[in-house]
């Protein structure tokens, strides 16, 4: 079979069907007809954080009634281990930070990946430098996450989401401007996961970001009442 075939072959990175997800203004949002494809990137707005928080733990199988497929594999098919394990391809910036606040920003990055890799732990710590400068940050910050500034918290986020070459990346307000520091990095690890055959997902409550010609998303899509609705396909 050629590589192609391959490609063609192969099922899309992240599929909802009948997806429901219940929002933190009351009612419900459905999202059934998502399907990102390998290499792809998806830009959402949505107006509030608790939305974007709660539709993103929905694509992670984590809440929201219906069917959602990971790699071809359906949340509901799995028990626990076998949905951790397979979580553990999936990076995640959180809206909320979701800090371990006894531990520094260094533990809070190193900790999923020493659970993930048989990879020594200086290679860890290597690669997670390499990102960590690559974001603009002097090297993996050793503070607590309290002691640190929202600006290296921001940086420190996305490269915990990067780490480990994920197949998939769930970005929850990542930036809020395209003025921030952190955009070029972020486009920049973003294409680097899209050319070696992963999928993003962005959620952002910027209206600006959505329409951001900077950002060459595959497709766009806004939350309105109860619906995702797709505002542009791909060419």
């Amino acid at each position: 079979m050629r590589a192609s075939d391959d490609l063609a072959a192969a099922p899309p990175i992240l599929e909802t069907a009948g997806l429901s997800v219940v929002s933190p203004r009351g009612g419900s949002i459905l999202a059934d007809d998502l399907c990102l494809q390998a290499g792809e990137l998806h830009l959402v707005h949505s107006p509030t954080t608790g939305q974007s928080a709660a539709l993103a733990d929905a694509l992670l199988g984590l809440a929201g009634a219906g069917e959602v497929r990971f790699l071809g594999v359906a949340w509901a098919d799995l028990d626990a281990a076998e949905a951790c394990r397979l979580r553990s391809r999936i990076g995640r910036v959180m809206s909320g930070g979701n800090w371990l606040e006894n531990r520094s920003v260094m533990e809070n990055l190193l900790l999923p990946l020493r659970h993930q890799t048989v990879l020594a732990e200086e290679i860890i710590r290597q690669r997670a430098s390499e990102l960590a400068l690559s974001f603009g940050l002097p090297g993996i910050p050793t503070l607590l996450p309290h002691q640190c500034s929202e600006p290296d918290l921001e940086r420190a986020a996305c490269v915990r989401a990067f780490l480990g070459r994920p197949k998939l990346v769930v970005l929850e307000q990542p930036i809020e401007t395209t003025e921030s520091r952190t955009f070029a990095p972020l486009i920049n690890s973003v294409q680097q996961v899209r050319r070696r055959r992963g999928a993003i997902i962005w959620f952002t409550h910027k209206r600006s970001l959505l329409e951001e010609p900077g950002i060459s998303a595959d497709r766009r899509y806004r939350i309105a009442g109860s619906r995702l609705l797709q505002l542009e396909a791909a060419p």
